[in-house]
């Protein structure tokens, strides 16, 4: 593709989105087809209705005030270059999320940036770019339980998520099916995400740009991120 992006930002016809959520249903895990379920149901014309992401950022901005000027200048995040980041000190905030998606073989670049026309459309293109920095930040790791607990400290920010109410029902249906006995352990991580996204001060709109050579305790203790620090350290080490 262009600009050296992998996959484009358009929605896909009814067929093609059936299709991913069946291989998602399946393997939750699969990215790609997460992309073409959380891509098509967010910016086709029946999954904005669904969504209603204008709403959930004016909410946004009711509960935290002080985002109003954030979101009003939809500032977007820059390529991330890995390669840069994984060159700061060890225990940055940086440093680490290099270090784990360079493990995962994560690629942050796949996907052509969103548009951001609208309040709405600038915090979903916001929470898709950002997303694995959360993850990182919470200190859930980049597994189906860690998406659990992102998804809760979603929840416990957003109101009226309807999008990732419909993303854990995915992953929740998969659960119940083939994993019965993993049931309780995406739960408690569902619950404790939630609870740190209500404790948390709001990490919607940070300027990551400025964070990544911090220290990633300190600025878990700056945002008040408590009980965070579960990513496998072996692999932090490794």
């Amino acid at each position: 593709m262009a600009n050296g992006y992998q996959y484009e930002n358009k929605p896909r016809n009814i067929f093609r989105f059936g299709l991913a959520l069946w291989r998602l249903v399946r393997d939750p895990e699969n990215t790609k087809e997460a992309g073409v379920v959380e891509l098509t149901f967010n910016r086709s014309r029946w999954g904005k209705k669904l969504a209603r992401w204008d709403r959930v950022a004016q909410e946004l901005v009711q509960d935290y005030p002080q985002l109003a000027p954030v979101v009003a200048a939809r500032k977007r995040l820059a390529r991330v270059d890995l390669d840069a980041l994984i060159a700061l000190p060890p225990n940055t905030l940086g440093h680490t999320l290099a270090k784990l998606e360079m493990q995962r073989g994560i690629d942050p670049n796949l996907v052509d940036p969103l548009p951001d026309n609208d309040d709405g459309e600038w915090l979903v293109a916001h929470l898709y770019e950002t997303h694995d920095f959360w993850h990182v930040l919470t200190g859930f790791a980049f597994n189906e339980e860690g998406e659990y607990g992102v998804a809760g400290v979603y929840l416990g920010q957003l109101r009226n998520a309807t999008f990732f109410a419909f993303m854990l029902s995915i992953v929740l249906a998969k659960t119940v099916w083939k994993d019965g006995d993993q049931l309780g352990k995406q739960f408690r991580a569902l619950v404790e995400g939630y609870q740190i996204g209500q404790r948390s001060l709001p990490m919607v709109g940070l300027d990551w740009s400025q964070l990544w050579h911090r220290d990633l305790e300190e600025l878990r203790r700056e945002l008040n991120i408590t009980e965070a620090g579960r990513i496998d350290q072996t692999a932090l080490a490794a």
